[in-house]
C-alpha cells in the first residue's frame, strides 16, 4: 500500500519466480526462474560495471598527483609487490613470522575440533574493567577489545610511524567523547553522532585533496577543454581526455539510470555526488595509510539528503526507487576504487602497462558482479534466499519515511559539520606546523566501529617501530620487515586451507 505501485518493474524480478528463491528447496535452473531474473541481473551488472569504469576515470585523472609527485606509501601493496622477487622467498625472517601466524592458526583450528587441545587467545576486551559510570560508556558494543591477530600486525606495520600514532590516539579521543558525554549527563540519542562525524571527516578529505592536487587538475582540464596545457597523459593508463568525458558520460547514465527507475535528477545527482566524494576520501586514505577496514556506518549520501532537506520533500517515488542502494551504500565497505588505485601503483613498480591494466580490471569487476549474480540465486533456489535481511533493513527504513516524514535535522547536519572542520583545522597546522604529529584523515577512521579490532595493532606497531628505528635506523626496519610480512603470509595462508576443508567438510 506505501509503495509497492512505485517499485520499477524492470529492475524487479517478477513475482512468480519470488516464492521459491525465498523458501528454497528448488533449483535456479529452471527456464521460469531465468527468465523473472535475466532483465533485471543484466540492467544491474551494467548498472554497477559503469560505476567502475567512473571510478577507473577519476583514478586515472588523479594518478600522476598520488603516485608521481605527493610519492603515498600505498601500505597494502608492499607484500603482493614483494612476492614476486625470487630473493623475498629466501629470507629467513619472512619463514620464521609465516611460521608463527601458521602455528597459532593451526593450534587454534585444532583447538576448534579438539577442544582439549589448549588455545592461544588472541584477544581480550579492556571493557570489562570498566564497569563503573563514567567508564562504561567505552563499554557499549564492541567494547575495546585487544585483538592481535597475526595478519593485522603484519599488514599494519608497513603504515608510516606518525600515521600509526595518530590512529590510536584519535581512537582514545573518541573514547573520551563518550565518558565526557557521561560525565555531563547527555541523553541524546547516538551521541556523539560518530556516524556523522566520520562523514563529515571524509568529505573534509576530499576538499583538503582536491584544494592539495588544484594544480594537477588543472593542468588536466585545460589540456581536456583545448587550452594549453604541460599535462603529460602518455604513460597513463587513459588520455584525459578519455577519463574527463568518461566520467562525465558514466554519471550521466548513472543519472539517466535512475531516473528511469523513478528517481529524479536532483535526487540521482546529490546522491552519486557524494557518493564519489566519498570513495574518493576512502582511495586518499588507503594511498596514504592503507587501513584494513574503513567506511561510514549508516549515515550515506541518502541519511545526508534527508538531513538536509527533510523527507517529506522527497516524493514516495524516489524514496522507493533510491531503496536498493540503500545496502550499496550503508556501509561503504568492499569498494573497488582505492583498489584500482592500488593495482596503478603495483603496475607503476612493476613496469606493467596500465593501458590494458584498466580493461582486464574492468573486465574482472564485469565478471565478477555476474558471478556473484548467479552464486547468489543458486543458493537462494537451493536453500532459501541469502542475505534477504539487506532488503528489509532498505524498504524498512523507505517505510518509516513514508508514515512519518521528517524535517531537516540540524544535529545530524552539524556534527558533520564539526567533522569537516576538525578536518580542515587539522590540515592547516600539518601544513603551517612542521612539528604537529597528527594526520586528520586519521579522525574519521578511527570513529568507526571495526577500528575498535585494530587499534591495539596500530598501537603496537607503532611501538615497535618506535624502538627499531630509534635503535637500528632504517637499515633494521627494512632488514625486519619481511618477519611481518611473513605473519600476513602465514596467517592468509592456512586461512585459506582451513576454508577448503571447512567447505569440503
Amino acid at each position: 500500500n506505501l509503495f509497492l505501485n512505485y517499485v520499477p518493474q524492470w529492475l524487479e524480478p517478477s513475482e512468480n519466480v519470488l516464492e521459491d528463491y525465498f523458501s528454497g528447496e528448488s533449483s535456479f535452473y529452471v527456464s521460469k526462474h531465468i527468465r523473472g531474473w535475466l532483465q533485471p541481473m543484466v540492467w544491474w551488472t551494467i548498472f554497477l560495471t559503469v560505476l567502475a569504469f567512473v571510478m577507473l576515470c577519476i583514478n586515472t585523472i588523479i594518478r600522476k598527483q598520488w603516485i608521481e609527485r605527493e610519492r603515498l606509501t600505498y601500505p597494502l601493496i608492499d607484500l603482493p609487490f614483494e612476492m614476486t622477487r625470487k630473493r623475498f622467498w629466501a629470507n629467513r625472517l619472512l619463514w620464521a613470522g609465516f611460521s608463527i601466524a601458521f602455528g597459532i592458526n593451526l593450534i587454534n583450528g585444532l583447538n576448534v575440533l579438539f577442544p582439549a587441545i589448549p588455545k592461544i587467545p588472541l584477544s581480550y576486551n579492556l571493557a570489562t574493567h570498566f564497569v563503573e559510570r563514567p567508564w562504561n560508556t567505552i563499554g557499549s558494543w564492541p567494547g575495546m577489545p585487544i585483538q592481535a591477530n597475526p595478519f593485522i600486525i603484519g599488514l599494519t606495520f608497513a603504515i608510516p610511524r606518525g600515521l600509526l600514532f595518530s590512529c590510536w590516539f584519535f581512537y582514545l579521543i573518541w573514547k573520551l567523547q563518550y565518558i565526557l558525554g557521561s560525565m555531563a549527563g547527555v541523553n541524546i540519542p547516538q551521541y556523539p553522532f560518530a556516524n556523522q562525524q566520520i562523514l563529515g571527516g571524509y568529505l573534509g578529505i576530499a576538499v583538503v585533496t582536491l584544494w592539495l592536487a588544484r594544480t594537477h587538475l588543472r593542468a588536466v582540464f585545460e589540456g581536456v577543454f583545448g587550452i594549453r596545457s604541460n599535462a603529460d597523459d602518455s604513460a597513463e593508463p587513459m588520455r584525459y581526455r578519455t577519463a574527463v568525458w568518461g566520467a562525465l558520460l558514466g554519471i550521466a547514465f548513472v543519472t539517466g539510470f535512475c531516473h528511469r527507475a523513478g528517481i529524479s535528477v536532483g535526487f540521482a545527482l546529490a546522491f552519486f555526488g557524494i557518493y564519489f566524494i566519498i570513495l574518493f576520501a576512502f582511495t586518499r586514505m588507503r594511498a596514504e595509510l592503507g587501513p584494513l577496514m574503513h567506511g561510514i556506518h549508516y549515515f550515506g549520501p541518502f541519511q545526508l539528503i534527508v538531513s538536509i532537506i527533510g523527507s517529506h520533500r522527497i516524493s514516495a517515488q524516489t524514496l522507493t526507487a533510491s531503496a536498493p542502494y540503500w545496502t550499496h551504500t550503508k556501509e561503504f565497505l568492499n569498494k573497488p576504487m582505492p583498489g584500482y588505485l592500488e593495482s596503478f601503483k603495483l603496475a607503476e613498480r612493476s613496469d606493467i602497462d596500465t593501458q590494458k591494466l584498466w580493461k582486464v580490471c574492468l573486465l574482472a569487476t564485469f565478471l565478477s558482479v555476474a558471478v556473484t549474480f548467479w552464486a547468489f540465486l543458486d543458493l537462494g533456489y537451493k536453500w532459501g534466499g541469502p542475505g534477504a535481511w539487506r532488503g528489509n533493513l532498505a524498504y524498512n527504513a523507505i517505510s518509516r519515511l513514508l508514515r512519518q516524514p521528517t524535517d531537516p535535522d540540524a544535529t545530524q547536519l552539524s556534527a558533520t559539520a564539526f567533522g569537516m572542520i576538525f578536518v580542515f583545522v587539522g590540515t592547516a597546522l600539518r601544513l603551517r606546523l612542521f612539528w604537529w604529529p597528527l594526520y586528520p584523515l586519521a579522525y574519521p577512521l578511527a570513529g568507526y566501529y571495526y577500528f575498535n579490532y585494530l587499534w591495539f595493532p596500530f598501537f603496537a606497531c607503532w611501538l615497535i617501530k618506535r624502538i627499531i628505528l630509534k635503535y637500528g635506523g632504517l637499515r633494521a626496519y627494512r632488514d625486519v620487515l619481511p618477519l611481518f610480512l611473513g605473519l600476513v603470509l602465514g596467517d592468509f595462508v592456512l586461512g585459506r586451507v582451513g576454508d577448503h576443508w571447512a567447505a569440503d567438510g
